[in-house]
């Protein structure tokens, strides 16, 4: 009788320990690391009509398209908490499985929305000792939850930009894309 219950005690513990280190080994792959050490995270972002605005945290500069005038380029440096801001909104919608070339999937049958002028992405991102590309021309309007994702990302890291003392203090372009 006492081998028994010594037997079940030791069950328990051995299943609850199981539990225990399969529920830590869980929650540790399924938390993306931060991007504490700039080393590990980098990437260049261009945007806008032919992609000529260009974001170069490699580098620490920006790239200012200004239409008929030659681009100015300005050192401007992204905090650690506005890289990882970056960071975790790719690992949200999923952006290091997005195929390299992107483009909206149109059903046969389906009208296509096009719109010009229009913009194209180009990331290049260092991550972990990884590297992933992706170019996008965002050129159709029919819905499509991917493109909706990109463009959050797109809008993010923009943002970012914008709010910058470096990026206010650049002078408007002449011209427009028409």
């Amino acid at each position: 009788m006492k081998n028994k219950k010594l037997f079940y005690g030791i069950l328990v513990v051995c299943i609850l320990a199981i539990i225990w280190i399969a529920l830590f080994v869980l929650k540790q792959s399924t938390i993306p690391p931060t991007t504490s050490d700039r080393s590990n995270f980098n990437l260049i972002f261009r945007y806008g009509v032919g992609a000529n605005n260009e974001l170069n945290t490699f580098r620490g500069t920006y790239t200012k398209d200004m239409i008929i005038d030659p681009s100015i380029t300005v050192d401007l440096f992204l905090s650690t908490a506005e890289l990882d801001r970056i960071y975790q909104k790719m690992i949200g919608i999923n952006f290091f499985d997005y195929p390299e070339n992107f483009s909206v999937f149109i059903p046969p049958g389906e009208g296509i929305t096009r719109v010009t002028p229009y913009s194209t992405y180009y990331f290049k991102v260092e991550y972990n000792s990884k590297i992933k590309e992706l170019s996008w021309e965002d050129n159709i309007t029919n819905e499509d939850k991917k493109a909706e994702k990109l463009r959050e990302l797109t809008e993010l890291i923009r943002d970012i930009i914008e709010s910058k003392g470096e990026y206010k203090r650049l002078p408007s372009p002449r011209g427009a894309y028409l």
